[in-house]
């Protein structure tokens, strides 16, 4: 998959193969999360079940019935009859626990056809009682609200409209109102390059272009890692079907019950494998006790997964996942600056594990690092494991201005990364000098 940025967050502009291992160095505030968040909003986006569908479909009807209340809360009357009209939405609706309306009300269920009559019906009454309001441009937007609840009540899962509902939400929960470079004036756009090219143009408003409920996406799941890890130690949020925040989705998914194993395409003995070699690396393995707790054992002693050093959890996330069986060549891998809280040790052999999960699981991985240890780490690993031609170098390149970057390939120059990041040393030279 190939993937281009303009104008999106600092990025001025990239051009990056997502294939095998993909790895952007850079210094801070020059673009690198970006990539790892425009991808997991993208994958979650496109990729939607029943599930989500039906609670995403709920939460855009309970948001447009509190925009109601809000508006028509909000108004002031003009005249007496103005008055009486407020008066009875506030006696019929907000005030009757049995509507839809009321604040306390939870019964809003998009899935539920009883509920959903009863809602329609609440609407139009809504609608027929507000006829004789003075202040049109308020009946206006209260018709517009109604309409939008209607449109989304008939609405299916295989529709443009739900797909394109979801992709701006994965993008408003990861970026706000800060997708749009804010220095440049040019075209803001996310494009990606397969056998039909898909772009979203973030204007206004946001103009979706290939991005159609039957066409097929490159990858079905996508787990983002940040560090530090940001894991529980139980599962909170199993009632929570939408789960945007990429830190609760890979929370959710690695208490999820072990998948069954195809046995077609079983690689439990090469994932064993990695699972040893991890095992060894931190003296110990991750696993879940009888209460479904979260733990880390080593020799057979439990220890709560809150008092596990962060370091050791950076290699746990990588083993619960394995063990999931919920990783694979279908699945999208980001990690933002796993060099973090590890010793430089440490770097080398994750480094190592990381190029051997993605070579022998063909699992793609996409890393943001400044760190020297971990990228040389990974370009030595690309090569002892002849997996060089599928790891890929990028550097977010900083512009004059300091206000925009460029993420440019540097696979045959590696040195523009290297010398970034020793601009440390020079400075800690010129501090002595100065004594």
């Amino acid at each position: 998959m190939r993937l281009k940025l303009q104008n999106i967050g600092i990025i001025e502009d990239a051009d990056i193969n997502i294939n095998g291992i993909t790895l952007i160095a850079g210094q801070n505030d020059s673009g690198k999360s970006t990539v790892g968040k425009v991808l997991y909003a993208l994958i979650r986006g496109v990729n939607i079940d029943e599930d989500r569908f039906n609670s995403s479909k709920t939460e855009f009807i309970r948001n447009r019935i509190r925009d109601i209340r809000n508006l028509l809360l909000r108004t002031k009357s003009s005249n007496i009859d103005d008055k009486k009209i407020q008066e009875k939405f506030i006696s019929s609706f907000l005030d009757n626990e049995n509507s839809l309306f009321n604040i306390r009300n939870l019964r809003i269920n998009s899935d539920d056809s009883e509920v959903t009559e009863t809602l329609l019906t609440e609407l139009n009454n809504t609608l027929q009682l507000y006829i004789d309001f003075s202040n049109e441009s308020i009946k206006a937007q209260l018709a517009t609200f109604l309409n939008d609840i209607k449109d989304r009540i008939l609405i299916s899962i295989d529709s443009n409209e739900v797909l394109h509902y979801e992709l701006e939400s994965f993008f408003d929960n990861e970026f706000g109102n800060q997708i749009r470079n804010k220095f440049n004036k040019g075209n803001s756009f996310i494009a990606i390059e397969g056998i039909k090219e898909k772009r979203i143009t973030f204007g206004e408003p946001i103009n979706f272009e290939g991005f159609d409920a039957i066409s097929n996406f490159y990858y079905d799941d996508v787990f983002f890692i940040e560090s530090p890890i940001k894991l529980h130690d139980r599962n909170f949020l199993f009632f929570d079907k939408i789960l945007r925040d990429k830190n609760q989705y890979l929370n959710n998914k690695i208490f999820q019950p072990k998948k069954e194993h195809d046995i077609f395409s079983d690689t439990s003995n090469d994932t064993e494998k990695l699972n040893t070699i991890i095992s060894e690396i931190i003296n110990g393995s991750f696993g879940f006790n009888s209460k479904n707790e979260l733990v880390f054992k080593k020799q057979e002693i439990e220890f709560d997964f809150n008092n596990v050093a962060t370091g050791i959890k950076s290699f746990g996330v990588l083993q619960l996942l394995l063990q999931k069986g919920i990783l694979n060549s279908n699945s999208l891998l980001i990690i933002d600056e796993p060099e973090v809280h590890l010793h430089p040790t440490w770097q080398v052999k994750y480094a190592e594990i990381l190029v051997r999960l993605s070579k022998e699981f063909a699992i793609p991985v996409v890393l943001t690092s400044h760190s020297p240890y971990f990228i040389e780490a990974l370009e030595s690993s690309s090569k002892k494991y002849k997996y060089e031609d599928s790891t890929n170098f990028y550097f977010a390149e900083k512009n004059k201005d300091g206000l925009t970057s460029k993420i440019i390939n540097v696979n045959n120059n590696l040195s523009k990364i290297y010398s970034s990041i020793s601009e440390a040393s020079y400075q800690l030279r010129n501090i002595l000098k100065d004594e």
